[in-house]
């Protein structure tokens, strides 16, 4: 495919794309719902888990880690079941040019991420959970061209927390004083994933227009 036909391909995926924002809005809702239910659940567990010595494990990867990786696979698993139905109702493939244009878009920060969790072995949650806020919402924010404006906005409440809790980490004293580090980095991840995900679904719920 020549440089030019390439480009107009792109052009018309995100033309479709852009068509669909109100599709997609309805879809994301329902995913964005479950993701900010559990992720409040799983924070609040955390912390009440850590808050009993006896129920404690001592190594951050049990603590912290391994809980908030299942809660992201099921999380992802529900979001591709979601986009399958949708897919398969309006007769079109599930990886579709435009999922295919935004995945390679966001690809990078979520690769990111990924490399920041290998970073609990030798920095503290709190620094994991402040690269993950950050770097998620790098990569809504890379699909803004493929995305509806309300998924640009989630974007960038998850940058912008994360850039000041990235920007606090030096401040050692600050964070030696809140207390104990893995339960902070549950109140995080409680806090972004959990209420920015409830925020932006209660926002675009789709809603029965009036009769």
């Amino acid at each position: 495919m020549s440089i030019r036909a390439e480009a107009e391909e792109n052009l018309r995926v995100i033309r479709s794309l852009m068509e669909k924002a109100t599709v997609y809005r309805a879809i994301s809702a329902p995913g964005a719902l479950a993701g900010g239910v559990g992720s409040l659940t799983l924070a609040l567990i955390g912390w009440i888990w850590l808050w009993h010595p006896w129920l404690s494990v001592p190594h951050p990867l049990w603590r912290f880690l391994l809980p908030w990786l299942a809660l992201v696979v099921v999380n992802t698993a529900i979001n591709l079941t979601l986009l399958a139905g949708d897919a398969s109702r309006r007769g079109e493939p599930f990886v579709s040019p435009g999922m295919r244009l935004a995945l390679r878009a966001m690809l990078p920060a979520l690769l990111g991420g990924a490399a920041a969790t290998s970073l609990v072995n030798v920095t503290s949650p709190v620094m994991v959970a402040a690269l993950w806020v950050l770097l998620y919402g790098i990569s809504l924010l890379a699909a803004a061209h493929f995305a509806p404006k309300s998924i640009c906005w989630l974007g960038r409440a998850f940058f912008v927390a994360g850039f000041v809790l990235v920007a606090s980490m030096p401040f050692e004293k600050f964070w030696a004083q809140a207390g104990d580090h893995t339960r902070i980095a549950h109140l995080i991840m409680g806090a972004t994933f959990g209420l920015f995900h409830l925020i932006y679904a209660a926002c675009v719920w789709p809603r029965k227009s009036a009769a």
